[in-house]
């Protein structure tokens, strides 16, 4: 495994070869975990082209937030609280986008652990190619479809033959995980391909996301005490306890060799 440059951040991509996997779902809710909670400082860089799902997320709350003064009020006394504002999260194309966060963090003075990439949709160019092998570590959400599994683990080996092949690359590890799991279903799918990923080399989570209704639960919907999904606040622990969300970020801290700030 490549070595971290010492004082240089960790970067965390999020990629998928099927678009509604719940890629950018999984990646605001961990930055909001390691970030409100875990006291883990990051930046979140929304490369996921017109969906730019991290980026309009973030302008729904403001809206939410600057309607409602009770919300507003709320907001107010949970920053007050934590004693930090809410993360940046920052627009770039995929193209230099690693030049451009370095000079935002640069001219910003801010510190930074972490930085969270939202891939775009599909990762065929160059570009993403590129950018993929630019991050320390890679996450790729994926569902029991086998159609869908084979071009996610045809990435998953590309993009560890280049890491191998490519003295400059910096990519450390690719991490598959499987998401909006049905409890109720079978498992031979998952447990198939499971198998099949340690065989060939292709690290897995352990843990498991499951499949539930309360990923959609936005700060209109919620509330500040009933939020799900959301750039300024934790997913609620009592709605993430049957989802298997906690299990998972563990997992990622402890692969992706997080630290908090205050250690």
């Amino acid at each position: 495994m490549k070595q971290k440059v010492k004082n240089q951040p960790v970067y965390l991509g999020f990629a998928s070869q099927k678009g509604g996997v719940g890629k950018s779902s999984l990646a605001e809710i961990l930055a909001s975990i390691l970030y409100y909670e875990k006291g883990i400082s990051l930046l979140v860089v929304d490369c996921d082209g017109t969906q730019e799902s991290f980026f309009k997320l973030r302008q729904r709350e403001r809206r939410v937030i600057e309607g409602s003064e009770t919300i507003s009020k709320q907001m107010k006394d949970f920053f007050t609280k934590f004693g930090k504002h809410a993360y940046p999260i920052i627009r770039s194309t995929p193209k230099n986008v690693i030049k451009y966060v370095n000079e935002y963090i640069r001219t910003h003075d801010i510190k930074v652990n972490l930085v969270i990439f939202d891939f775009p949709g599909h990762a065929s160019t160059e570009d993403l190619l590129q950018l993929s092998i630019d991050m320390d570590y890679i996450i790729t959400p994926i569902e029991a479809d086998p159609q869908s599994l084979v071009s996610s683990f045809a990435y998953a080996r590309t993009i560890r033959d280049l890491g191998v092949g490519l003295s400059d690359a910096r990519i450390r590890d690719l991490l598959l995980l499987w998401n909006k799991i049905n409890r109720s279903a079978s498992s031979i799918v998952t447990d198939y391909y499971t198998q099949y990923a340690k065989e060939e080399d292709i690290s897995i989570f352990d843990a498991r996301i499951y499949h539930s209704v309360r990923f959609s639960r936005e700060l209109e919907l919620g509330g500040v005490k009933g939020v799900f999904r959301s750039s300024y606040l934790p997913p609620a622990l009592t709605l993430r306890l049957p989802t298997g969300i906690d299990l998972w970020v563990e997992e990622v801290i402890e692969k992706c060799h997080l630290i908090p700030d205050s250690l």
